[in-house]
Parts: structure tokens; sequence; C-alpha cells
């Protein structure tokens, strides 16, 4: 099931492209595909949510007119902006930053992410297919009790 409901721009377009054809390559009714526009109308966020519980939502936002960054999220609280919380260079262009966005949701969707929940904050990890891990932690996400959340595949035998 498909719900868009933005009118993105020409950059939007494409980022719900890879989108499209993240949700494509699984079997029908593993995940829906959504989209929105932000709260200031300047941008779009596109996800997928699966329908495993166990799996991560990936999403991700783009601002109206900037091919230079692309915030790229999976579960609870891990969020990568790209290309520079990556292994792209800074200046990486928009079709480079897009391939490492279907890598990233393709990892994810092979259940290759996982967040450790701290006392303070969460450190996200998604593993690429023959490359470093990519990590980054967002603090102020203060919890009493750490977890490790290792996310499984949206489809168990992918």
């Amino acid at each position: 099931m498909t719900t868009i409901t933005a009118a993105p721009d020409e950059l939007a377009t494409r980022l719900m492209a890879v989108f499209r054809g993240l949700l494509e390559a699984i079997p029908e009714g593993i995940a829906t595909l959504g989209s929105t526009r932000t709260k200031k109308n300047d941008g779009t966020i596109v996800w997928l949510k699966p329908s495993n519980r166990r799996a991560a939502e990936f999403s991700a936002h783009i601002e109206d007119g900037n091919s230079s960054l692309v915030d790229v999220s999976f579960g609870t609280a891990t969020t990568f902006e790209l290309p520079v919380e990556s292994l792209l260079p800074n200046d990486a262009s928009f079709e480079t930053i897009l391939d490492t966005v279907r890598a990233m949701g393709s990892a994810v969707i092979a259940g290759q992410c996982k967040e450790y929940l701290g006392f303070l904050g969460v450190r996200g990890t998604v593993q690429i297919a023959n490359q470093k891990p990519l990590r980054v932690t967002s603090f102020f996400h203060p919890r009493l009790v750490p977890k490790l959340v290792q996310y499984a595949p949206y489809v168990e035998h992918l």
C-alpha cells in the first residue's frame, strides 16, 4: 500500500523513487510507503514502515531545493546526515547520496542495523554490504536501563 500526501519538488521526487524501488524489491504487504511535507512545508519526509514489529522503520528527509543534504533515519532515534555522517566526501553528488540512501535502506530491510540505547544517548549502526559499518551517536535520549536492539529483517529469508 502506498500513501503519498506530499507535493514534492524534483529532488523529493527522485528520493521517493528510491523508496519505491526499495518497496518493489520486497514481497507485497511486507511494508508500506508513505510521505508527507515537513511542518514548515519546506521539505519532504519519506518512509518505509515494516509490518514486522521487530524490524526498523526507515525514513529520509530532504529540504526543497537542497541536493547537498539528506537526513536518513531508522529505528528509535538514529539519524545520519548524508553525506557528512557517512563514508561519502562532503561534496558528494546528489546521485551518490541517493545511492547511499538506497544501500542503507537495503541494509535496514535486511535487518543489518542495530541501536544501543544508552543512559544518555543512542548509538545507531548500519552494515552496508562490503563496507565499514556506518555509526552515529545521538545524545539527550536518556534511558534508565540501557539495551541493545538488533532489528529483524522485513522478510525473514532476505
